[in-house]
């Protein structure tokens, strides 16, 4: 049966990233039977639809009521996370990971006293990631542990020109897409603890090219997480912890963007046959601070389906 559980990584697609218009994904993970031993030629597919919905105002650790010349108000972030992997070898796994970003964000423009609702809604292709697992141990069974590498690159896939009607273009740090060129590292471990299977994970993401004077803030993310079986259902539970840096260059907002998370996610994943599963799970915040102003959301959620074929 296909394994999948919730970390936090970096995994899927550009990380909750911390913007002050509020643009994010989820730190989740739904890719942790990509650790264990593959089968060779064993193709796997990952669907995931995301909602969060950010409509807090937060400077540092603390909630704000906003204002001043520039006030955030909300985004929705809805997106879809396509997962596609091939395991080659037992040992080695390459995978495709594409996101489809859809996002509303609202914003209030004071402009001599009078409010000025300004607002973006799109739907677009975001950035496209490779990556590849490689086992170091070649243990035979996961009961009995297994440790690896992770490496990748993030393309320049989405978009960096969405507009309003009026012609506005969005910020940045809303946009489907970063306009730079990353690349991915880290590491991971995970075994088998009485019923429960367990993981953890270090990855890193650094930008090695910037387009239009954007460069996204560097980011580390480490996740520790749990499958324990509860009948025919499998119970799912992890923490996650990202930090991000700030982002750089003529159109960031580096004194409004990055900061340090820790997020609680729980969950279950039902068995559909031999090879497949449903999932969903619901993460909330335990800890935020973020760097300046910025919007947050109390709560993220994901619902999503794995196959393997």
């Amino acid at each position: 049966m296909i394994r999948a559980a919730c970390a936090l990584p970096l995994l899927l697609l550009p990380m909750a990233a911390a913007a002050s218009c509020g643009s994010a994904f989820c730190t989740i993970n739904t890719d942790w039977d990509t650790q264990a031993p593959w089968q060779n030629d064993a193709t796997r597919l990952d669907l995931r639809m995301e909602y969060i919905h950010q409509d807090q105002v937060r400077s540092g650790m603390d909630k704000s009521v906003g204002g001043g010349h520039h006030q955030e108000v909300e985004t929705y972030n809805r997106n879809l996370l396509i997962g596609l992997s091939h395991a080659f070898t037992p040992d080695w796994n390459l995978s495709l990971q594409v996101p489809v970003v859809s996002r509303d964000h609202l914003h209030i423009h004071h402009h001599h006293g009078v409010p000025l609702p300004e607002r973006w809604d799109f739907t677009s292709l975001g950035d496209v990631r490779v990556l590849t697992h490689v086992r170091l141990d070649g243990m035979p069974e996961p009961a009995d542990g297994t440790f690896g590498l992770i490496g990748g690159i993030k393309f320049p896939t989405g978009r960096i020109d969405e507009h309003n009607p009026d012609g506005d273009v969005a910020e940045r740090s809303l946009q489907p897409g970063s306009g730079s060129t990353d690349i991915i590292a880290g590491g991971f471990v995970s075994g088998r603890l009485t019923q429960a299977d367990w993981h953890m994970q270090l990855r890193g993401q650094h930008a090695i090219s910037e387009r239009q004077d954007f460069r996204p803030g560097d980011q580390i993310g480490l996740d520790a997480g749990i499958r324990y079986p509860l009948g025919v259902v499998h119970a799912l539970a992890q923490i996650n912890l990202l930090w991000r840096a700030h982002d750089t260059g003529a159109n960031a907002e580096p004194d409004d963007s990055g900061g340090k998370t820790v997020y609680f996610s729980s969950g279950a994943a039902v068995p559909l046959g031999k090879d497949a599963q449903i999932y969903g799970l619901v993460q909330l915040p335990l800890y935020q601070n973020v760097h300046g102003t910025q919007l947050t959301a109390d709560w993220a959620a994901t619902l999503g389906l794995t196959m393997r074929f």
